[in-house]
Protein backbone atom coordinates (compact mmCIF):
# COMPACT_ATOMS: atom_id res chain seq x y z
CA UNK A 1 0.00 0.00 0.00
CA UNK A 2 1.23 3.69 -0.86
CA UNK A 3 1.63 4.21 3.11
CA UNK A 4 2.28 8.30 1.89
CA UNK A 5 -0.83 8.31 0.02
CA UNK A 6 -3.08 6.90 2.98
CA UNK A 7 -1.08 9.16 5.30
CA UNK A 8 -1.95 12.51 2.89
CA UNK A 9 -5.46 11.59 3.03
CA UNK A 10 -6.16 10.88 6.83
CA UNK A 11 -4.76 14.73 6.91
CA UNK A 12 -7.07 15.86 5.16
CA UNK A 13 -9.70 14.63 6.19
CA UNK A 14 -8.88 15.94 10.34
CA UNK A 15 -10.87 18.98 9.68
CA UNK A 16 -14.02 17.25 8.61
CA UNK A 17 -15.36 17.66 12.07
CA UNK A 18 -14.87 21.26 11.76
CA UNK A 19 -17.82 21.22 8.80
CA UNK A 20 -21.01 23.75 10.15
CA UNK A 21 -23.19 21.40 7.97
CA UNK A 22 -23.89 18.46 5.21
CA UNK A 23 -22.90 20.14 2.02
CA UNK A 24 -19.53 21.29 3.73
CA UNK A 25 -18.76 18.50 4.58
CA UNK A 26 -18.74 16.61 1.33
CA UNK A 27 -17.34 19.65 -0.49
CA UNK A 28 -13.99 18.79 1.91
CA UNK A 29 -14.63 15.38 1.39
CA UNK A 30 -14.56 15.80 -2.15
CA UNK A 31 -11.75 17.82 -2.51
CA UNK A 32 -9.53 15.27 -0.54
CA UNK A 33 -10.82 12.47 -3.27
CA UNK A 34 -9.95 14.55 -5.76
CA UNK A 35 -6.38 15.84 -5.01
CA UNK A 36 -5.35 12.64 -3.00
CA UNK A 37 -7.15 9.32 -4.38
CA UNK A 38 -6.94 10.33 -8.11
CA UNK A 39 -10.79 10.14 -8.46
CA UNK A 40 -11.93 12.26 -10.99
CA UNK A 41 -15.59 11.99 -10.32
CA UNK A 42 -17.99 11.13 -8.12
CA UNK A 43 -20.60 12.57 -5.71
CA UNK A 44 -22.16 11.75 -1.98
CA UNK A 45 -26.02 10.56 -1.71
CA UNK A 46 -27.24 11.63 1.47
CA UNK A 47 -30.77 11.62 2.82
CA UNK A 48 -31.03 13.91 5.89
CA UNK A 49 -31.06 12.16 9.45
CA UNK A 50 -32.55 14.27 12.64
CA UNK A 51 -33.42 12.99 15.83
CA UNK A 52 -37.09 12.14 14.31
CA UNK A 53 -34.97 9.97 11.77
CA UNK A 54 -35.02 10.43 8.17
CA UNK A 55 -36.51 9.43 4.61
CA UNK A 56 -34.96 8.12 1.77
CA UNK A 57 -37.52 9.62 -0.40
CA UNK A 58 -36.16 13.28 0.63
CA UNK A 59 -32.38 11.91 -0.31
CA UNK A 60 -30.61 14.36 -2.83
CA UNK A 61 -26.92 14.75 -4.70
CA UNK A 62 -24.17 16.90 -3.15
CA UNK A 63 -21.14 18.36 -4.08
CA UNK A 64 -20.78 16.24 -7.63
CA UNK A 65 -17.77 16.80 -9.46
CA UNK A 66 -15.87 14.97 -12.71
CA UNK A 67 -18.26 14.22 -15.30
CA UNK A 68 -21.01 13.46 -12.16
CA UNK A 69 -21.64 16.98 -12.55
CA UNK A 70 -24.16 17.31 -15.54
CA UNK A 71 -26.17 14.31 -14.68
CA UNK A 72 -29.58 14.69 -15.72
CA UNK A 73 -32.26 14.16 -13.26
CA UNK A 74 -34.02 10.93 -14.56
CA UNK A 75 -30.43 9.00 -14.51
CA UNK A 76 -30.16 10.71 -10.65
CA UNK A 77 -32.96 9.15 -9.81
CA UNK A 78 -31.98 6.08 -10.74
CA UNK A 79 -28.86 6.39 -8.88
CA UNK A 80 -30.49 7.60 -6.04
CA UNK A 81 -32.94 4.88 -5.95
CA UNK A 82 -30.44 2.09 -6.92
CA UNK A 83 -27.75 2.78 -3.68
CA UNK A 84 -30.24 3.55 -0.70
CA UNK A 85 -31.87 0.34 -1.20
CA UNK A 86 -28.28 -1.93 -0.80
CA UNK A 87 -28.27 -2.56 2.45
CA UNK A 88 -26.75 -6.49 1.70
CA UNK A 89 -22.97 -5.72 3.25
CA UNK A 90 -22.20 -8.39 0.46
CA UNK A 91 -23.34 -7.16 -1.89
CA UNK A 92 -21.01 -7.30 -4.99
CA UNK A 93 -21.44 -3.59 -5.85
CA UNK A 94 -20.78 -2.31 -2.37
CA UNK A 95 -17.44 -1.21 -1.27
CA UNK A 96 -15.35 -1.83 -4.01
CA UNK A 97 -14.02 -0.73 -7.51
CA UNK A 98 -16.50 -2.64 -10.24
CA UNK A 99 -15.67 -2.14 -14.15
CA UNK A 100 -18.57 -1.15 -16.30
CA UNK A 101 -18.91 -4.58 -17.90
CA UNK A 102 -19.06 -6.38 -14.66
CA UNK A 103 -21.97 -3.73 -13.54
CA UNK A 104 -25.98 -4.64 -13.39
CA UNK A 105 -27.72 -3.75 -16.72
CA UNK A 106 -30.15 -1.18 -15.07
CA UNK A 107 -27.06 0.92 -13.66
CA UNK A 108 -24.93 0.19 -16.98
CA UNK A 109 -27.06 3.01 -18.54
CA UNK A 110 -25.25 5.67 -16.11
CA UNK A 111 -21.37 4.41 -17.42
CA UNK A 112 -22.57 4.07 -20.88
CA UNK A 113 -24.15 7.56 -20.84
CA UNK A 114 -20.66 8.85 -19.06
CA UNK A 115 -18.31 7.48 -20.61
CA UNK A 116 -17.03 5.60 -17.17
CA UNK A 117 -14.21 2.98 -17.13
CA UNK A 118 -15.30 2.02 -13.56
CA UNK A 119 -17.03 2.87 -10.77
CA UNK A 120 -17.54 2.33 -7.10
CA UNK A 121 -20.02 2.52 -4.05
CA UNK A 122 -19.24 2.99 -0.62
CA UNK A 123 -22.37 3.62 2.42
CA UNK A 124 -23.01 6.37 4.86
CA UNK A 125 -24.02 5.49 8.04
CA UNK A 126 -25.13 7.93 11.10
CA UNK A 127 -25.48 6.68 14.04
CA UNK A 128 -26.25 2.90 13.08
CA UNK A 129 -28.24 3.63 9.88
CA UNK A 130 -27.50 3.85 6.24
CA UNK A 131 -27.89 7.75 5.42
CA UNK A 132 -26.25 7.77 1.93
CA UNK A 133 -23.41 6.90 -0.02
CA UNK A 134 -20.22 8.62 -1.87
CA UNK A 135 -20.00 7.14 -5.03
CA UNK A 136 -17.10 7.56 -7.04
CA UNK A 137 -16.10 6.55 -10.96
CA UNK A 138 -12.64 7.28 -13.14
CA UNK A 139 -13.29 7.81 -17.06
CA UNK A 140 -10.19 6.59 -17.86
CA UNK A 141 -7.00 4.06 -16.06
CA UNK A 142 -4.88 5.91 -13.22
CA UNK A 143 -1.27 7.09 -15.22
CA UNK A 144 0.41 5.58 -12.56
CA UNK A 145 -1.03 2.60 -11.40
CA UNK A 146 -1.70 2.29 -7.51
CA UNK A 147 -1.06 -0.82 -5.51
CA UNK A 148 -4.36 -2.81 -6.22
CA UNK A 149 -5.29 -2.40 -2.29
CA UNK A 150 -4.90 1.31 -2.25
CA UNK A 151 -7.93 2.77 -4.15
CA UNK A 152 -10.74 0.35 -2.11
CA UNK A 153 -8.41 1.50 1.45
CA UNK A 154 -8.81 4.62 0.24
CA UNK A 155 -12.53 4.81 -0.23
CA UNK A 156 -13.06 2.68 3.09
CA UNK A 157 -11.23 5.78 5.03
CA UNK A 158 -13.28 8.58 3.53
CA UNK A 159 -16.74 6.28 3.98
CA UNK A 160 -15.53 5.78 7.59
CA UNK A 161 -14.68 9.37 8.46
CA UNK A 162 -17.41 11.11 6.51
CA UNK A 163 -19.85 8.91 8.87
CA UNK A 164 -17.83 10.18 11.76
CA UNK A 165 -18.11 13.56 11.07
CA UNK A 166 -21.80 12.92 10.22
CA UNK A 167 -22.72 11.11 13.98
CA UNK A 168 -20.68 14.56 15.09
CA UNK A 169 -23.09 16.85 13.38
CA UNK A 170 -26.70 15.24 14.11
CA UNK A 171 -24.97 15.48 17.71
CA UNK A 172 -24.33 19.13 17.46
CA UNK A 173 -28.12 19.31 16.19
CA UNK A 174 -29.74 17.65 19.22
CA UNK A 175 -27.42 19.30 21.45
CA UNK A 176 -28.32 22.74 20.15
CA UNK A 177 -31.86 21.81 19.97
CA UNK A 178 -31.63 20.77 23.82
CA UNK A 179 -30.12 24.34 24.79
CA UNK A 180 -33.28 26.27 22.70
CA UNK A 181 -35.97 24.52 24.20
CA UNK A 182 -37.22 24.62 27.91
CA UNK A 183 -37.35 21.41 29.58
CA UNK A 184 -41.08 21.74 31.07
CA UNK A 185 -43.27 22.48 28.77
CA UNK A 186 -40.98 21.71 25.27
CA UNK A 187 -41.83 25.15 23.91
CA UNK A 188 -38.73 27.50 22.90
CA UNK A 189 -36.38 29.44 25.40
CA UNK A 190 -35.32 32.75 24.89
CA UNK A 191 -32.41 30.87 22.63
CA UNK A 192 -34.72 29.57 20.64
CA UNK A 193 -36.65 32.18 19.86
CA UNK A 194 -33.90 34.98 19.39
CA UNK A 195 -32.73 32.29 16.84
CA UNK A 196 -36.42 31.74 14.81
CA UNK A 197 -37.03 35.39 15.02
CA UNK A 198 -34.93 36.39 11.63
CA UNK A 199 -36.67 33.94 9.29
CA UNK A 200 -40.11 34.82 10.75
CA UNK A 201 -39.26 38.58 9.56
CA UNK A 202 -37.88 37.82 7.20
CA UNK A 203 -41.33 36.18 6.07
CA UNK A 204 -43.11 39.08 6.99
CA UNK A 205 -40.87 41.17 4.74
CA UNK A 206 -41.84 39.33 1.82
CA UNK A 207 -45.98 39.14 2.64
CA UNK A 208 -46.16 42.30 3.70
CA UNK A 209 -47.49 40.94 6.61
CA UNK A 210 -46.64 43.05 10.84
CA UNK A 211 -45.45 41.03 13.22
CA UNK A 212 -46.74 41.41 16.88
CA UNK A 213 -44.63 40.40 19.92
CA UNK A 214 -46.67 39.57 22.95
CA UNK A 215 -46.04 38.86 26.63
CA UNK A 216 -48.52 36.32 28.95
CA UNK A 217 -47.91 35.81 32.48
CA UNK A 218 -50.33 32.98 34.17
CA UNK A 219 -51.84 35.16 37.03
CA UNK A 220 -51.61 33.80 40.52
CA UNK A 221 -49.35 31.26 39.93
CA UNK A 222 -47.18 31.56 43.04
CA UNK A 223 -50.24 30.90 45.34
CA UNK A 224 -51.40 28.17 43.06
CA UNK A 225 -48.13 26.62 44.28
CA UNK A 226 -48.18 27.40 47.66
CA UNK A 227 -51.39 25.70 48.14
CA UNK A 228 -51.68 22.97 46.02
CA UNK A 229 -47.70 22.31 45.08
CA UNK A 230 -45.54 23.08 42.24
CA UNK A 231 -46.77 19.75 40.66
CA UNK A 232 -50.14 21.21 39.97
CA UNK A 233 -47.89 24.95 39.15
CA UNK A 234 -46.19 22.71 36.61
CA UNK A 235 -49.39 21.53 34.95
CA UNK A 236 -50.59 24.53 34.63
CA UNK A 237 -47.71 25.86 33.08
CA UNK A 238 -47.47 22.72 30.67
CA UNK A 239 -51.90 23.16 30.08
CA UNK A 240 -50.78 27.19 29.11
CA UNK A 241 -48.20 25.96 26.65
CA UNK A 242 -50.39 23.43 24.94
CA UNK A 243 -52.91 25.92 24.72
CA UNK A 244 -51.01 28.32 22.94
CA UNK A 245 -49.71 26.10 20.50
CA UNK A 246 -53.73 25.09 19.44
CA UNK A 247 -54.50 28.97 19.30
CA UNK A 248 -51.73 30.37 17.23
CA UNK A 249 -50.94 29.67 13.47
CA UNK A 250 -47.82 26.92 12.66
CA UNK A 251 -45.75 29.65 11.47
CA UNK A 252 -46.19 31.42 14.63
CA UNK A 253 -43.66 31.48 17.63
CA UNK A 254 -44.71 30.27 20.95
CA UNK A 255 -42.12 30.27 23.29
CA UNK A 256 -41.71 30.01 27.66
CA UNK A 257 -39.13 32.74 29.17
CA UNK A 258 -39.04 31.15 32.52
CA UNK A 259 -41.45 31.16 35.51
CA UNK A 260 -44.76 32.19 34.41
CA UNK A 261 -43.85 34.55 31.56
CA UNK A 262 -44.22 33.25 28.20
CA UNK A 263 -43.92 34.56 24.43
CA UNK A 264 -46.00 34.69 21.57
CA UNK A 265 -44.43 35.85 17.97
CA UNK A 266 -47.53 36.81 15.84
CA UNK A 267 -47.58 37.49 11.95
CA UNK A 268 -50.31 39.64 11.89
CA UNK A 269 -52.55 41.42 8.53
CA UNK A 270 -52.83 44.64 10.72
CA UNK A 271 -50.63 46.17 13.19
CA UNK A 272 -52.69 46.16 15.64
CA UNK A 273 -51.60 44.32 19.01
CA UNK A 274 -54.69 44.88 20.93
CA UNK A 275 -56.68 43.06 18.56
CA UNK A 276 -54.20 39.93 18.30
CA UNK A 277 -53.75 39.95 22.33
CA UNK A 278 -57.28 40.32 22.46
CA UNK A 279 -58.04 37.03 20.45
CA UNK A 280 -55.34 34.99 22.49
CA UNK A 281 -57.13 36.10 25.98
CA UNK A 282 -60.52 35.42 24.39
CA UNK A 283 -58.93 31.77 23.36
CA UNK A 284 -57.81 30.95 26.46
CA UNK A 285 -61.03 32.00 27.99
CA UNK A 286 -63.13 29.86 26.51
CA UNK A 287 -61.06 26.88 26.72
CA UNK A 288 -59.91 26.73 30.48
CA UNK A 289 -61.90 27.97 33.98
CA UNK A 290 -59.32 27.04 35.83
CA UNK A 291 -56.42 29.85 34.42
CA UNK A 292 -55.99 32.84 33.27
CA UNK A 293 -53.29 35.34 31.76
CA UNK A 294 -52.69 38.82 31.88
CA UNK A 295 -51.41 39.59 28.40
CA UNK A 296 -49.71 42.68 26.53
CA UNK A 297 -48.60 43.17 23.45
CA UNK A 298 -46.47 45.33 20.93
CA UNK A 299 -45.93 45.57 16.99
CA UNK A 300 -42.37 45.20 15.77
CA UNK A 301 -40.51 47.80 13.82
CA UNK A 302 -42.96 50.21 14.66
CA UNK A 303 -43.41 53.45 17.24
CA UNK A 304 -44.12 50.24 19.87
CA UNK A 305 -40.54 48.61 19.10
CA UNK A 306 -38.12 48.50 16.58
CA UNK A 307 -36.10 45.12 18.26
CA UNK A 308 -36.70 42.35 20.87
CA UNK A 309 -35.79 44.34 23.76
CA UNK A 310 -37.88 47.39 22.89
CA UNK A 311 -41.04 45.34 22.00
CA UNK A 312 -40.30 43.57 25.92
CA UNK A 313 -40.54 46.82 27.21
CA UNK A 314 -43.83 47.94 25.84
CA UNK A 315 -45.37 44.45 26.01
CA UNK A 316 -44.15 44.30 29.41
CA UNK A 317 -45.74 47.83 30.36
CA UNK A 318 -48.73 46.90 29.43
CA UNK A 319 -48.89 42.96 30.53
CA UNK A 320 -48.36 44.56 34.32
CA UNK A 321 -51.36 47.12 33.40
CA UNK A 322 -53.37 44.55 32.74
CA UNK A 323 -52.19 42.63 35.64
CA UNK A 324 -52.69 45.61 38.06
CA UNK A 325 -56.47 46.32 36.79
CA UNK A 326 -57.24 42.50 37.76
CA UNK A 327 -55.41 42.53 41.42
CA UNK A 328 -59.37 42.99 43.14
CA UNK A 329 -60.33 39.96 41.14
CA UNK A 330 -57.96 37.17 43.32
CA UNK A 331 -61.25 35.91 45.48
CA UNK A 332 -62.71 35.25 42.25
CA UNK A 333 -59.92 33.48 40.16
CA UNK A 334 -59.32 31.24 42.95
CA UNK A 335 -63.15 29.88 43.08
CA UNK A 336 -63.14 29.06 39.51
CA UNK A 337 -59.59 27.21 39.80
CA UNK A 338 -60.32 25.56 42.99
CA UNK A 339 -63.66 24.73 41.10
CA UNK A 340 -61.87 23.36 38.27
CA UNK A 341 -59.58 21.18 40.35
CA UNK A 342 -62.17 19.69 42.06
CA UNK A 343 -64.37 18.74 39.21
Amino acid sequence: MEENRLRAFLHCSRGWSGALDETELFHMAAKALQDVADVDSGFFVYAKKSMEGFTPANSTMHASWGVFSNIDESLKSLVLDDVLNRHDEGDPLLERWTRVEDMPNALQVMPRHLGLFEIGIWPLDCKGQRVGAVIVARTHIPPAPLCCATPTTLMDVCAAQVSLALDFLLAVQIADNASQQDALTGLLNRRGLEARLPHLLQECERTGSHLVLGLLDVDNLKRVNDIYGHWAGDEALCEIANLLCRIVRSGDLVARMGGDEFVVVLQTDKPDAYAAMARIQEAINSATDSLSLSLGGAVWQTTEGDSLESCFKVADARMYEQKRRKKTDQSQFFARYERAQNS
